[in-house]
């Protein structure tokens, strides 16, 4: 038996693991356009299939005994479909609103953390100079200006501890300081876990269940083509609904993918932070 060392792909054959493994797995880089495309292909594909059998088998196997079996057959993938299309909705629309409070915080904290040092005193303006060139960093990491050079996490992650350092090394002179001293300094730990938790948030939407997903849909539609009769209009309302599907499928992928597709986080929050702390 084929041993693989990538986990999820274990027992994966050789000469198939660096093609298959890697795209079941979501790790070549397909735009969201792109798997739409596929999804439609695939499951308009299906009608057009549905669409030829019927051309080709014989008159009793398109009887109403097989149109209500196969209706019945269908319905149950066409309903675990439906549960499946709304659980991945569900999905990717909490993760988008998770990384999009994310954002939030990592936002404000920025301006409280301005707001501490200001009001520590002169001692602290290295820690806000810090602070401004970590925040114009993080900006340009999760919102890229283009033609401007990009900006890594492991970048900002050094930024962030230089402020950090800088804070530390302030000296406080009676409790007011040192409370915003230590207030400025808990807001970056936050900060820390804000920015951890954006870098570690994967697709939540696995390749392989999206491809399942696309399966299914070739068989209901394949049963649509099947019975449906040969004449345009029939085709084309298989068309636009094929099409409202690949689009759907496109939709849940931007929501999945919220900093680098067509539907992005408002990157407002972060600009106006970075406008009020350069005052």
């Amino acid at each position: 038996m084929w041993a693989c060392t990538r986990g999820p792909c274990q027992g994966c054959p050789p000469p198939l693991r660096q093609l298959l493994c890697p795209l079941l797995l979501g790790r070549i880089a397909m735009g969201n356009v792109t798997i739409g495309l596929i999804a439609f292909v695939i499951i308009f594909g299906g009608a057009l299939i549905g669409v030829s059998a019927a051309r080709y088998l014989p008159e009793h196997h398109l009887n109403a005994e097989t149109r209500s079996a196969v209706s019945v057959s269908v319905a149950i993938v066409g309903t675990l479909s439906a549960l499946v299309i709304g659980l991945l909705i569900s999905t990717a629309s909490h993760s988008f609103s998770e990384r999009s409070v994310a954002v939030s915080d990592i936002s404000s904290d920025i301006v409280r953390v301005d707001r501490m040092l200001r009001r520590f005193g002169p001692e602290a303006d290295y820690a806000r100079m810090q602070l401004r060139e970590w925040a114009a960093a993080k900006a340009q990491e999760l919102f890229p200006d283009p033609g401007q050079p990009p900006k890594t996490g492991q970048d900002t992650m050094e930024l962030l501890e230089s402020l950090q350092d800088a804070i530390l090394s302030l000296t406080p002179k009676g409790p007011t300081p040192e409370f915003m001293r230590s207030r400025a300094l808990a807001l970056t730990v936050g900060i820390t876990d804000a920015r951890w938790k954006l870098a570690h948030e994967s697709s939540t939407i696995p390749m392989p269940f999206l491809f399942l997903l696309m399966f299914w849909l070739a068989v209901v539609f394949a049963s649509f083509g099947l019975f449906a009769p040969l004449n345009g209009t029939a085709i084309a309302a298989l068309l636009l609904c094929t099409m409202a599907v690949s689009g759907g499928i496109v939709m849940i992928l931007e929501l999945d993918s919220p900093f680098s597709c067509l539907l992005r986080i408002p990157s407002e929050p972060m600009r106006m932070a970075l406008a009020q702390i350069q005052k």
